[in-house]
């Protein structure tokens, strides 16, 4: 796009497997870009989404940097950062829209304070809520204590305690702040070359930290400047990665302490804090891991009971009495604990030979236990029982649960309630294709007409339900947990205004579709999309128990 004039704005986008999300940025972009000159990039690091070739088949403006490898967040910016020649430059996640105005305010408003070295919009997540990250504080020593003690979701809009995301500053006023997000993060081109980009020593996160931070060192300033709005569909690239997030996350925080806080505060306060920085990481570990527990919790807990339905059938009675009760507990936990060892919980939890490796190895170690200790050797018919019985058991509700899942009948019962905005060519093609795929994800409760010239219409049986203005109180009412943009000509100023205006007590998901892609694409429907769970909704935590059940 670049003309013979100087270019405004050089805009930078480093892109890992979300094609579809890459393109619907690019889309919105360029409908932003409307009266300026622009250079786009776009960094590819080594996607398996074929998004290298998407690009330049269908956008042959774009200048495309291909790397053979994931560099990281940062290192991959700043080899498009270093041919730029815009007077400002933009840095941009492939999972954003951005509405029409947002560059032409941005740049008005850089223009306007020429003080101000870096300054960020005002950010929507995915359900139309303000996004945290807009603005943040510096995490120093007792911002640090006050995010990793939950101090500031206690009271997140305390200036005291409440300091590292800012929530006492007024979302919809320019403020001068501490940290932009890296989403969308606009630089004057005299802020890069006093301070030399991105830090490469950050593989993920943290680096829009350390590079505002320099920025401010360098005498600039950095502003939050809700004068524009984007919407951030947060963490699409990461989801399609297979690198260590909590180790990427926690070792930043580790790099920014041991960067910019050496020499600045004492000794034992680093090693406090750094001390804080790895309890929290363990914690976030833990709480990873505690979703995969549900396989080992429903083995045990059939065991035990396996074991119970044994002492009845043997004498007809449960005298579950405490050393009973403890007998049952470690032979059902050994058979638990042996089919770990043989690899049973990992990411094929479904494989045949480590079940019944763990099962037989779990039945001769119950079997040893009764002879050394005869106390609890109430009858070798039990432990043969489970061993029979407790086996099947494991066995036949991973196959059940298998031939459920692979049946796609979950799916039916519980769909995502959607919406399609838009009721021309092709918002109809879009509704018909949900209508028609029975294993599609989406039920499809009707149209919205943005004007309302439709409203009250049946279009290929389905009711044109209201116009744009009804938008959030239709979804309300009708419990929409997905609503499908898919305009006959894309208005993205409308369209985020509209996310805008839903309720953020709701938390209802949201896509865009364009003719063009609808059109462009050969990826089916339900995969123009990331399948995103509504938490708080049945089908949203069913489907939430299938995939820690599948491990996908």
């Amino acid at each position: 796009m670049a003309g013979s004039r100087s270019i405004d704005l050089s805009v930078v986008i480093v892109n890992y497997n979300v094609r579809p999300f890459l393109e619907q940025c690019l889309r919105s972009l360029y409908a932003a870009s409307s009266g300026l000159t622009v250079e786009v990039f776009v960094v590819d690091n080594a996607s398996r989404d074929d998004s290298a070739v998407y690009i330049r088949d269908h956008f042959p403006s774009v200048q495309l940097l291909v790397n053979d490898s994931n560099l990281g967040f940062g290192r991959a910016n700043n080899q498009a950062l270093q041919l730029a020649s815009g007077r400002y430059l933009l840095i941009l996640n492939p999972d954003t829209l951005l509405s029409e105005d947002t560059l032409t305010a941005m740049i008005d408003y850089l223009d306007r304070h020429p003080e101000v070295g870096a300054a960020g919009p005002k950010i929507l997540d995915r359900y139309g809520r303000f996004d945290r990250s807009s603005k943040r504080g510096l995490p120093t020593p007792w911002v640090a204590f006050c995010k990793l003690a939950g101090l500031s979701a206690l009271f997140p809009r305390s200036r005291l305690f409440g300091r590292y995301e800012l929530l006492y500053l007024d979302p919809d006023q320019p403020a001068r702040i501490d940290a932009l997000a890296g989403s969308a993060m606009f630089v004057r081109r005299e802020a890069y070359a006093a301070t030399g980009g991105f830090d490469e020593d950050y593989f993920m996160y943290g680096e829009d930290i350390d590079w505002s931070y320099r920025i401010a060192r360098a005498g600039w300033k950095v502003h939050y400047a809700p004068v524009a709005r984007i919407i951030h569909f947060r963490g699409e690239s990461t989801r399609r990665s297979d690198f260590d997030r909590d180790r990427a996350f926690y070792g930043a925080m580790q790099l920014f302490v041991a960067k910019h806080f050496h020499g600045r505060y004492p000794a034992v306060t680093r090693i406090w804090l750094a001390l804080g920085i790895r309890i929290a990481e363990i914690i976030a570990r833990v709480s990873r891991l505690s979703g995969l527990l549900i396989w080992p919790l429903l083995d045990w807990s059939g065991l035990f009971g396996v074991l119970l339905l044994a002492r009845y059938v043997r004498w007809g009675i449960v005298n579950l009495t405490p050393p009973v009760a403890f007998s049952l507990l470690i032979q059902s936990l050994t058979t638990v604990l042996c089919i770990a060892a043989f690899g049973g919980y990992r990411r094929r939890r479904g494989e045949a030979t480590p079940l019944a490796q763990g099962v037989l190895l779990g039945f001769f170690i119950n079997s040893s236990f009764t002879f050394f200790f005869p106390q609890y050797a109430y009858s070798r018919f039990v432990t043969l029982f489970g061993l029979v019985v407790g086996g099947s058991y494991i066995g036949l509700w991973r196959l059940l649960l298998h031939r459920f899942l692979r049946s796609g009948l979950w799916r039916r019962f519980f769909r995502r309630k959607a919406l399609v905005v838009g009721c021309g060519r092709v918002g109809r093609e879009v509704a018909s294709r949900l209508v028609r795929d029975s294993d599609a994800p989406y039920l499809c409760a009707g149209f919205i007409d943005p004007d309302g010239e439709a409203t009250g219409s049946i279009i290929d049986s389905l009711p044109v339900l209201g116009a744009s203005y009804d938008l959030a109180r239709i979804s309300r009412q009708e419990g929409i947990e997905e609503i499908i943009f898919a305009p006959d000509q894309t208005d993205y100023n409308r369209i985020v205004a509209m996310v805008g205006a839903l309720d953020a007590r709701y938390q209802v998901n949201f896509k865009v579709i364009t003719s063009e892609a609808l059109t462009s694409t050969s990826l089916p429907l339900p995969q123009l999309t990331a399948h995103h769970l509504a938490p708080r909704r049945p089908a949203g935590i069913v489907r939430k128990v299938a995939s820690l059940l599948t491990g996908r």
